[in-house]
């Protein structure tokens, strides 16, 4: 490229920008971000590999594994292509990256940069083609992402080498027993649904598929079942296939077989391929392909953010098309953050339409036999394929990655694979359905709190692996990363709603992320000193834009519900609640003198959409709930994590209003479980505690019942909380205000300590 040759910018759409801003997005504005994160992925890949050609390693060299990707790259470029934007491959680039600048650690680096080695022989699977590649094993085993775990009999702990032979889609690994012997097992590597497709509307033998870039299904014809076809021994029954060289076999007769064309990047069509694994005494066909889609990679400490990438018209590397979308009307620059602060250019090749194609694969068994459960011992080797979650759509089911298997599932660095029960991984399945059912009945995606469960990537289960005992109605523990964009952590609950409201809070934090990577939208200097109203502890003001985004569609996804007869009450106290806390946190933002321009255009979006929803009724007695709900964790967190007035009687600078920014905090904070906002969702029917006669509306026997309470236990933060709450309820005078107002001066009555407060004494300074 000459000097004079100009790289026209990535450019959003205003509109797609307004969308966004106000909380929710169409799908098209979606499928925007996520070619934003194609660009930065590639960009950040480039990057990594620089550092890794001059890396020492016992592995095939870092630029013969490139060779291999960019083989299978051209040879099916759109399974190869999901390989790359998923995002467990996002979260093994920035943890990489992390590594090489020092700020991140783990196993020997050769063995954790040899994922690119991994992701080499994941994409000649796909692809079909034929390679040799040495790669890390880890305790005997080789993740291949998307596809499942290929383990070795008696595999050596801990991190030794192994070889990786592709052909036509088959996997032959070797590798070292605890004996230092050689060992071997062959294998179809493929992903299996929970279970069968024929339970969706595209009829008996339809097969679930990965989600194309822009989160749509593509169309899946089913050819009708195989005569005859039948699985002997495992698989079927829901246990691991074991595999062994030499054992292969199929079952049933010839003919049949799937056909499965799936849309290209560009809307073209191109053929997925369709695989079997194959046991000792038959084959069980599945759907191949990673159900990975585009992922952010937010680096952390990798480098200053800033620098604009530039996408133009050409040969991208690896031969992978980088689509630009250049819409009509009002356009907003989207400046891009490199990984280490510098402008770099990523090259596209142009995408014509493709051609329809198709690859038949004989059926073996019927779509919903699949291997799960671990066998006892390792006394053979075996595949244990990666499950996937199977959503039904008008146009065909759609496959996403209940991933419990690849080492960079979770948020930062390699964990050891977790395999759910088979029993858990089906109550996923069950209450996966009823969640997207409920968001279903929102209506369709653009709104604030919509959610196309088609956009979701990958589900990661934290910390259950059997049904027993029972969990929660409400998810205690959720979460996600900018590097793995579309991935949610999420702790399984009871309850459909409340995971439905899970992954709209998740995706939101996936789009703010990606918005991120594309704008500049605040200058943070990262101090935690900011009220969150749902958390414990301070946060910076990046952390206070998440949550107000992410709970923004929270408000959504249950303000779309208010009508619904199953879910009216808890939806107006969450509606009510979370529009309440949602506000005040933008407002801190807005005061705080931190935001770009940009920013200024997201969260003046925001604050538009819940200006608008406060003024909408909401039922009375939901709305005292959470305006009282609301009052008590601000009350209890600034008891908690303010510093209370020095000793002379003085009192804190005076704060910006809304921003906490002023605040002295306590050098003795911990952290302390919000057990009341849940709590209040539904009006008790039998109030016997005071936090259950507050939430009742009775204030007067809460007072007495937190008072009795502080007798007992005068320092008890979480009682103080309660008596000042309701004590501001009853007496609407100055005083009872400016202790609501600030708290911590409660301390000042016992001499600036937390013990022996006489709440009879509490009389807090005019002023």
């Amino acid at each position: 490229m000459t000097s004079e040759q100009r790289v026209p910018p990535f450019r959003m759409p205003g509109e797609l920008f307004a969308e966004l801003a106000a909380g929710g997005g169409s799908a098209r504005a979606v499928t925007f971000l996520e070619q934003g994160e194609r660009a930065r992925r590639l960009l950040l890949l480039r990057t990594l590999l620089d550092h890794l050609h001059a890396l020492p390693t016992p592995l095939t060299p870092a630029a013969e594994a490139w060779r291999v990707f960019k083989e299978a790259a051209e040879r099916a470029p759109v399974p190869v292509e999901r390989l790359l934007l998923a995002p467990t491959t996002g979260a093994w680039i920035a943890h990489m990256l992390r590594r090489t600048h020092g700020t991140a650690t783990g196993p020997p680096l050769w063995a954790e940069a040899g994922r690119l080695n991994v992701l080499a022989v994941t994409a000649s699977l796909l692809a079909g083609t034929e390679t040799v590649l040495r790669v890390p094993l880890t305790d005997g085993a080789l993740p291949l992402p998307g596809l499942g775990l290929a383990r070795l009999t008696g595999g050596t702990g801990g991190v030794t080498t192994g070889r990786a032979r592709t052909r036509a889609g088959r996997l032959t690994l070797t590798g070292p027993d605890r004996s230092g012997r050689p060992t071997a097992l062959e294998c179809r590597p493929t992903p299996v649904p929970i279970t069968g497709a024929g339970r969706c509307t595209g009829g008996p033998g339809t097969a679930p598929k990965a989600p194309s870039r822009s989160g749509g299904a593509a169309p899946v014809r089913p050819e009708g079942p195989r005569a005859g076809a039948s699985v002997g021994g495992s698989g079927a029954d829901g246990t691991e296939v074991p595999t062994q060289v030499g054992t292969t076999g199929r079952a049933g007769a010839s003919g049949g077989g799937w056909q499965v064309p799936t849309a290209g990047a560009s809307g073209s069509v191109g053929a997925a391929r369709v695989a079997e694994v194959s046991g000792g005494e038959g084959s069980v066909p599945r759907a191949a392909g990673s159900t990975g889609g585009d992922v952010s990679t937010r680096v952390g400490e990798a480098g200053p953010a800033g620098a604009s990438v530039r996408v133009a018209a050409g040969a991208s590397e690896g031969g992978l098309p980088v689509p630009v979308a250049q819409a009509p009307g009002d356009e907003q620059a989207v400046p891009v953050a490199g990984a280490s602060g510098q402008e770099g250019a990523v090259t596209v090749a142009a995408e014509g339409p493709g051609s329809a194609g198709a690859v038949a694969v004989d059926r073996g068994a019927p779509p919903d036999a699949q291997s799960t459960a671990a066998p006892a011992g390792d006394a053979v080797p075996c595949w244990l394929p990666l499950r996937t979650l199977t959503h039904c759509t008008a146009t065909g089911p759609v496959a996403i990655a209940l991933e419990d298997l690849d080492p960079y599932r979770d948020l930062d660095g390699a964990v050891p694979p977790a395999r759910l029960d088979a029993d858990e991984a089906e109550a996923w399945q069950r209450l996966f359905d009823e969640a997207a059912g409920i968001l279903a009945a929102g209506g369709a995606a653009g709104p604030p709190g919509r959610l196309d469960p088609c956009v979701i990537r990958a589900v990661v289960p934290w910390e259950r692996t059997s049904p027993s005992p029972e969990p929660p109605p409400d998810v205690r523990v959720s979460a996600s990363s900018g590097d793995s964009y579309g991935a949610m952590v999420i702790a399984r609950p009871s309850c459909a709603a409340s995971l439905a409201e899970a992954m709209v809070h998740e995706f939101q934090h996936s789009k703010l992320a990606a918005l991120v990577h594309l704008f500049p939208l605040l200058d943070d200097d990262r101090a935690e000193r900011f009220y969150a109203p749902w958390r414990p502890d301070p946060r910076h003001l990046t952390g206070l834009l998440h949550g107000a985004y992410a709970f923004t569609g929270v408000a959504g996804f249950w303000r779309d519900h208010l009508a619904d007869r199953e879910h009216a009450e808890p939806a107006a106290y969450h509606f009510a609640l979370r529009r309440i806390q949602a506000r005040l946190v933008v407002r801190t933002l807005l005061t705080s003198g931190r935001l770009t321009p940009a920013g200024h255009g997201l969260v003046g979006g925001l604050a538009r959409t819940l200006d608008g929803w406060l003024r909408e009724p909401v039922d009375p007695a939901a709305l005292a709930r959470a305006r009282t709900a609301a009052a008590l964790h601000r009350t209890e967190w600034r008891l908690r994590n303010v510093a209370p007035p020095e000793p002379d009687g003085g009192l804190p600078a005076r704060e910006a209003p809304g921003t906490g920014g002023d605040l002295r905090l306590r050098p003795d904070r911990t952290p302390w479980p919000d057990t009341r906002t849940h709590a209040f969702a539904a009006r008790p029917a039998a109030p016997r505690i005071p936090d259950e006669h507050l939430a009742a509306g009775d204030a007067a026997a809460a007072l007495d019942g937190y008072a009795e309470a502080l007798d007992r236990e005068p320092g008890d933060p979480h009682t103080l909380a309660g008596w000042i709450v309701a004590r501001a309820s009853l007496d609407r005078g100055r005083a009872a205000r400016r202790l609501l107002a600030r708290p911590e001066l409660a301390w000042t009555a016992a001499g600036g300590s937390s013990t022996g407060i006489d709440r009879n004494s509490v009389r807090p300074a005019e002023g």
